[in-house]
């Protein structure tokens, strides 16, 4: 019996041990990109970050999620009522297999082309590009801030093992698309 018990123990600490190594070497959207790449990338000045993180838990499907973005000082994401003039913000999604993360993509762009159909969507009058050469797949989303001004967002949500992340540019005046696909080549080439 006692040796049941050990052996259990030992099996239990192995276990806890990997899920604890594996958490620790998740990519973490902080250490993905840097003011100084933000700058390079939209412009600047920017100053204000933002960044969060939520830990892998049974409640969250294991989905150990981090963002980081960058913005002009002063502009807070979480509280704004319009968009940045510029900025850049990175999600991460790192899921527990490359399996979980591609249905956590397929259903993403589903939901992206259901929305851009619907009246009142914030999707409505965009434009969804399939693309190439980034990852295993990934799709561009690109929007105006409002019918016919010169703001765009471009949303490039993209999927590299069980990796799903998601690199949203706002620029006033600029081509918010080819900023974003330079920024997740940079980011995926990062990626394990």
């Amino acid at each position: 019996m006692k040796y049941f018990v050990l052996l259990a123990f030992m099996f239990g600490t192995i276990n806890l041990a990997s899920v604890a190594l594996a958490d620790g070497k998740a990519p973490v959207a902080s250490a993905l990109l840097n003011e100084k790449e933000a700058v390079t990338l939209v412009g600047g000045p920017l100053g204000e970050v933002f960044k969060n993180e939520q830990k892998p838990t049974m409640e969250n499907g294991r989905d150990h999620n981090s963002v980081c973005g960058f913005f002009p000082k002063g502009y807070k994401i979480a509280t704004a009522d319009l968009p940045p003039v510029q900025g850049i913000l990175l999600t991460i999604h790192d899921m527990q297999t490359a399996v979980a993360a591609k249905n956590f993509y397929e259903q993403s762009l589903t939901s992206e082309q259901e929305m851009m159909s619907m009246t009142g969507s914030p999707n409505a009058g965009g434009k969804i590009t399939i693309l190439s050469g980034i990852g295993k797949a990934a799709y561009l989303l690109e929007n105006k801030i409002e019918p016919g001004s010169s703001s765009g967002v471009a949303t490039i949500v993209f999927l590299k093992g069980n990796v799903m992340g998601q690199v949203q540019v706002w620029k006033k005046g600029g081509p918010a698309g080819e900023i974003n696909k330079k920024a997740v080549k940079n980011l995926v080439a990062k990626l394990p």
